[in-house]
């Protein structure tokens, strides 16, 4: 029962900020944050040191990220990222997901390309995000 709890949850946070990103582009810090608390809830008895290790590896290659790509990458989607270490404590398990999460959107970006026959340099991150990061549910 629990399992089916934190499947629903975390399926209606990915609708409701996939909707919001995928509509306008943003990632609002309120649904971070309720999804952020939803998260630590579900996860508690996982969040010891190995995640506080993984937390703050994460934390550096996504502040590199954001400094790298100066603002292109949108913060709502470094945030996301940040959250999701509460979902994968284990620093690779959690890298394994990013890279993920950049795979499925640049098939995405590329297929939207060859489709439309332009290059549109924003896309909506989210929904790849959360698709990469299911299997740790």
């Amino acid at each position: 029962m629990f399992e089916v709890f934190t499947q629903i949850g975390y399926l209606t946070f990915a609708l409701i900020i996939s909707k919001s990103d995928i509509t306008r582009r943003i990632i609002s810090n309120k649904s971070l944050l309720f999804f952020a608390i939803f998260s630590v809830l579900l996860n508690i008895k996982f969040l010891g040191l190995t995640f506080l290790i993984s937390f703050s590896l994460a934390t550096c290659l996504l502040i590199a990220i954001h400094i790298i790509f100066s603002g292109r990458i949108g913060s709502g989607d470094l945030k996301l990222f940040w959250v999701m270490t509460i979902w994968s404590p284990v620093f690779l398990e959690w890298l394994v997901f990013f890279a993920w999460a950049w795979i499925l959107g640049g098939i995405f970006s590329i297929a939207s390309s060859l489709y439309s026959r332009r290059f549109s340099a924003s896309i909506p991150f989210a929904p790849f995000i959360f698709l990469a990061f299911l299997a740790s549910i």
